[in-house]
């Protein structure tokens, strides 16, 4: 094992902790809205909000793997940065459903209470993703540099395009109320995202 395979495998550590707090909150809080004994009345949108947290959490496990080869990652402040913005993370998947079914039964009432909030997260956490992510398709090592022109001040239309999606439509969503834009946005992220990782692999 490399010494460079081993400070990976130190680093992941607590990423790998911030990940699985999100994957379990979005369970844990689905399992009491479907086994608790208060009457639940159940909205797709929220559902589908919560599954958007679900694969976003998903996604930056497979992120971190394409990484692992940048060792500027590794250094205290940009580490204290990835962390910062997984704990962002957390938080979503932490509102995407509610913890307290007896007081937040009904998910089209929470949904439409905790919108703002939950879209001005994400919102926040794509901005540090889209940070991170000009930074890393400039590296060697990371699939996104096979997949695009190394040049120093501009990236394919693909990235970029990419990039404006993920965040202006959680603005956009923080602010309007409809929910026709809002199930044609989060289908539209999921969209992206399935888009975004379809080609990677961890191996």
């Amino acid at each position: 094992m490399t010494p460079e395979i081993r400070a990976f495998e130190y680093a992941l550590g607590l990423y790998s902790v911030l990940i699985g707090l999100a994957v379990a909150d979005v369970a844990a809080s689905f399992h009491r809205l479907a086994r608790g004994r208060a009457p639940v009345t159940w909205d797709p949108l929220a559902l589908l909000a919560a599954f958007y947290a679900l694969v976003m959490s998903i996604g930056m496990w497979f992120d971190i793997w394409t990484v692992r080869n940048v060792t500027q990652t590794r250094h205290f402040f940009f580490y204290l940065s990835m962390v910062a913005n997984l704990f962002v993370l957390f938080l979503i998947a932490a509102a995407s459903l509610p913890d307290d079914p007896e007081k937040d039964g009904d998910l089209r009432a929470y949904y439409e209470r905790n919108r703002r909030y939950f879209w001005l997260l994400i919102a926040l956490f794509q901005v540090g993703y889209i940070g991170h992510g000009m930074y890393f398709v400039t590296r060697t090592g990371t699939s996104d540099s096979a997949l695009i022109s190394r040049l120093p001040m501009a990236y394919t239309v693909q990235f970029v395009s990419q990039w404006i999606l993920l965040l202006v439509i959680p603005l956009a969503l923080a602010r309007l109320k409809s929910r026709a834009v809002h199930y044609t946005g989060l289908v539209s992220l999921i969209a992206v995202q399935a888009w975004h990782y379809a080609p990677y692999a961890i191996n």
